[in-house]
């Protein structure tokens, strides 16, 4: 099934094809599982959430949408997972919001991926700006589905996007101490420059 698309794969699921979307698994349970990390403050947790979201997948398989990413629809998923999770966490104890960042890189629950060690220094970014950095080019989302997985206006994830590449920038600026222009380079993309 190399060769099928995502969304060849969840049609099939939708006609009761269960090794298409035991392949749709695969393909997204190490993505999802450190999504779900960010919002979560351990690894059950996040690993709970990603099967959760997995499960209402399936359920609710028939309401994908073949003019959509697979991709789209199943982020869109999990952010509602990680939301209701906060808030019932939030309800029943304040603490475990505490401290949602650690220092876990992609390399925990996936394959090194290039510039891991920026991902890792995205983390200290504001939980919106990480995510739409992660969504942009780690799951190449056009900024129109990103708004969908986000729900929030297009013109709100361009304005995240600029500050997040801005911000992350100006912390590569401070690691190098260099008054050079930063070069460094997120999946393809020139950080802008920050002002000396």
């Amino acid at each position: 099934m190399i060769n099928v698309t995502d969304e060849e794969l969840a049609l099939r699921a939708q006609k009761g094809n269960e090794k298409s979307f035991a392949e749709l698994v695969c393909r997204y349970r190490a993505r999802l599982m450190f999504i779900m990390r960010r919002y979560t403050s351990n690894m059950d947790d996040a690993e709970d959430l990603t099967q959760d979201t997995f499960i209402k997948a399936y359920q609710n398989i028939q309401k994908f949408k073949s003019e959509y990413k697979f991709s789209v629809w199943l982020f869109t998923i999990a952010r509602r997972m990680a939301i209701n999770h906060y808030h019932h966490a939030k309800k029943n104890d304040e603490h475990v919001l505490e401290s949602i960042r650690q220092n876990v890189t992609y390399d925990e629950v996936a394959h090194e991926q290039p510039g891991e060690s920026l991902w890792a220094l995205a983390e200290s970014l504001p939980k919106n700006q990480y995510h739409v950095l992660w969504l942009m080019y780690a799951e190449n989302m056009s900024v129109k589905e990103i708004s969908r997985v986000m729900e929030k206006t297009q013109v709100n994830i361009k304005v995240l996007l600029y500050r997040a590449r801005k911000n992350l920038a100006a912390q590569l600026k401070r690691l190098t101490a260099d008054d050079s222009t930063v070069t460094l380079k997120l999946y393809g993309q020139r950080l802008p420059e920050t002002e000396s």
